[in-house]
C-alpha cells in the first residue's frame, strides 16, 4: 500500500503525516472487458496514478469509465487522482459516482472522507471513516484515518483510541505511533509522546524512510525541550 506524505502545522510543531489515502491497485478481476482497450486504459490510469501523473491518470480513468459507466472502481480511481491535485470537490463528485454504484466501496469512503478533512469538513469525514470502518474492521486506513480527523478537531483522546485501533492491525504502522505521540503531547504527556515518537522513528529506519526518520528525530527533540 502507497502513503502519501503531508506535513501539517500542529501545536507549534510538524506532524509526520495526512490522512492515507486509498490504495492504488489493480482489480483485475472485477473488470468486465466490454472493449478490447478497456483493460489497456485501465492499468495505464493505475500505473500513472502510482507514479504521480495524476492528470494522465485522468485521462486515462475518462476513457474507462466512458467504455464502462458502471465500473465503479474506474470513478474511485479518478477522484483518488483529482484528490492528489487537491480538486477536492470534483473528486467527492468522483466517489459519489462510485458510492452510487457500491454503496460498499470503503476505498470511496475512505477518499471521499480524505476530501472532506482537507475541505475542513470534518463531520463528514468522520461519518466516511466511519463507515469504511463499519464495512471493514480491519481497515487500519479507516481508523488511522478517524484519528487524523478527531486530531483535526482537537478530539486528541478520541484521536489516541483511533490510533490504538489501526496498531492493533497493524503494529507496525510508524505513522499511527507518530501522530499519536503528538496527539499524547497536545494533552501534556510528554513522556508518553516520546516513546511513541521513538518508536515510529525506529519502524521508519527499519523500513527505510529515511526523510520521515529525521523528521521524527526532530520532533522528539522538539518535545523534549
Amino acid at each position: 500500500m502507497k502513503y502519501i506524505k503531508r506535513t501539517i502545522a500542529i501545536l507549534g510543531i510538524m506532524s509526520l503525516l495526512g490522512v492515507m489515502p486509498a490504495a492504488v491497485s489493480a482489480r483485475e478481476a472485477q473488470i468486465p472487458l466490454k472493449a478490447t482497450n478497456f483493460q489497456e486504459y485501465y492499468n495505464q490510469g493505475v500505473q500513472k496514478l502510482e507514479q504521480g501523473n495524476f492528470n494522465g491518470a485522468i485521462a486515462d480513468f475518462n476513457s474507462v469509465v466512458q467504455l464502462n459507466p458502471k465500473f465503479y472502481e474506474g470513478f474511485c480511481l479518478r477522484g483518488l487522482a483529482k484528490s492528489q491535485l487537491r480538486d477536492f470537490n470534483a473528486a467527492i463528485s468522483d466517489f459519489n459516482l462510485a458510492l452510487r454504484l457500491n454503496p460498499k466501496h470503503t476505498d470511496a469512503y475512505n477518499g471521499r472522507g480524505i476530501s472532506y478533512v482537507e475541505l475542513g469538513d470534518f463531520q463528514k469525514a468522520i461519518a466516511d471513516f466511519n463507515q469504511t470502518v463499519k464495512i471493514d474492521p480491519n481497515s487500519q486506513d479507516g481508523y488511522y484515518n478517524l484519528g487524523m480527523a478527531h486530531f483535526r478537531q482537537g478530539n486528541h483522546q478520541q484521536a489516541i483510541a483511533d490510533f490504538n485501533q489501526a496498531l492493533q492491525i497493524n503494529p507496525n504502522l510508524a505513522d499511527a505511533y507518530g501522530n499519536r505521540g503528538l496527539a499524547q503531547y497536545a494533552l501534556g504527556d510528554s513522556k508518553s509522546a516520546v516513546t511513541d515518537l521513538q518508536q515510529a522513528a525506529k519502524l521508519f529506519l527499519k523500513q527505510g524512510d529515511t526523510q520521515a526518520y529525521q523528521q521524527t528525530q526532530t520532533l522528539i527533540q522538539q518535545v523534549q525541550r
